[in-house]
């Protein structure tokens, strides 16, 4: 989850958890590793049927609970919570015969643009679903999202303790404790279905402080000008795990453009690839973190369905849904929606899941004025 090395992003590592300093000091060193050759722009090679990543969706448990926490957290209720209602164009797009649902879709500034970034929470009933909120930081179709803030990332911590919100969870390879003395950079946090919420402070200029040094958004950015932290508080990016890394990296590549650099040494025992992808209808970059854990060798992902608890999915804008699918398909994507390509909402959309661990992506071309 060490997010901010969008060159090169393969190095192997271990912290020892007892030696706090330590592991900050090395943790931003890796952030900011300088690579050992030139990158390709794959920006440039992008398929010019994606539009961009339009947004994260989030199977819950409890809709109203989950409000709350996402409102504590800067994030505003665009639309819903809707009442329980059988969507038979949502349970075509998810394969669930008869389920009842509820949405809302709450949105939040974007830390690279000035469009707000989208997120959709979805509760079922009616249909079988399995609680996958224990899965860890670690586990195979784990997930989790970033998020820039403002100064010290204690006073967010302090903000959700007293709203008794606050669940630290335990990250793999990486200090995760409550209290930390001065400037906190970092801490994770969990969402009541348990995805994962990393947060990134950013630091506050003071009066006469020189204009920051201008930031590229691409997978040859250099140690000196990488922009990791984006140009304000917000949504930074979606990170989930995989097997394979150098497949993953392929699929993303291939199907969804992200730019992403190399992998250099599938051997290492944690390999986070950065890729950016634009944010939809926007020319400002996000990432999407594919992870992989050595640990995770010869594991089978779990069977975690689309309806289920803590199932979470990126959502990609198209312009043209045949063409996407299609080459998804092409890729050894998994097709989960009921026929393909299905009416959506105003527009279409194809679930598919990709070729590597099955991680879940929905390829949605809105119709006008239609929201996910």
């Amino acid at each position: 989850m060490v997010q901010g090395r969008g060159m090169e992003q393969t190095k192997r590592f271990s912290i020892a958890p007892s030696s706090m300093i330590g592991a900050v000091a090395l943790f931003f060193a890796l952030a900011l590793a300088i690579p050992t050759r030139s990158l390709f722009a794959q920006s440039q090679n992008r398929p010019s049927d994606i539009v961009g990543l339009a947004l994260v969706g989030h199977q819950v448990a409890d809709l109203e609970r989950s409000i709350k926490f996402f409102e504590a957290i800067d994030f505003k209720v665009v639309d819903g919570p809707g009442a329980w209602t059988v969507d038979k164009e949502l349970n075509k797009l998810g394969n669930m015969r008869g389920a009842e649902s509820r949405t809302a879709v709450m949105s939040v500034q974007s830390s690279v643009s000035d469009v707000p970034f989208t997120l959709v929470l979805r509760q079922y009933r009616g249909i079988q679903r399995q609680d996958w909120s224990k899965l860890t930081s670690w586990d195979l179709l784990g997930a989790h999202i970033d998020m820039t803030v403002n100064g010290s990332v204690s006073d967010l911590l302090d903000k959700l303790e007293a709203k008794n919100m606050l669940v630290m969870p335990e990250i793999q390879g990486l200090p995760n404790g409550r209290k930390q003395e001065g400037f906190r950079r970092y801490a994770f946090i969990q969402d009541p279905d348990g995805l994962v919420i990393e947060n990134f402070g950013k630091p506050i200029p003071k009066p006469g402080d020189p204009p920051p040094a201008a930031t590229v958004s691409n997978s040859s950015a250099t140690a000196q000008n990488i922009d990791r932290l984006g140009k304000q508080t917000g949504f930074n990016h979606y990170a989930t795990n995989v097997v394979d890394p150098v497949k993953a990296r392929d699929f993303y590549v291939t199907v969804l453009g992200g730019d992403y650099p190399p992998v250099t040494d599938p051997g290492a025992k944690q390999i986070m690839q950065n890729g950016w992808y634009p944010q939809a209808t926007t020319s400002s970059n996000l990432r999407i973190e594919l992870v992989y854990f050595a640990l995770n060798n010869g594991k089978t992902p779990p069977p975690i369905k689309f309806q289920d608890i803590n199932a979470n999915f990126a959502g990609f804008q198209v312009s043209n849904i045949q063409t996407a699918y299609a080459r998804a398909k092409q890729h050894g994507a998994i097709t989960v929606s009921d026929g393909g390509i299905v009416d959506y909402h105003g527009g279409r959309a194809a679930l598919i899941r990709d070729s590597d661990v099955g991680g879940y992506i929905m390829l949605w071309q809105p119709g006008p004025g239609k929201r996910p």
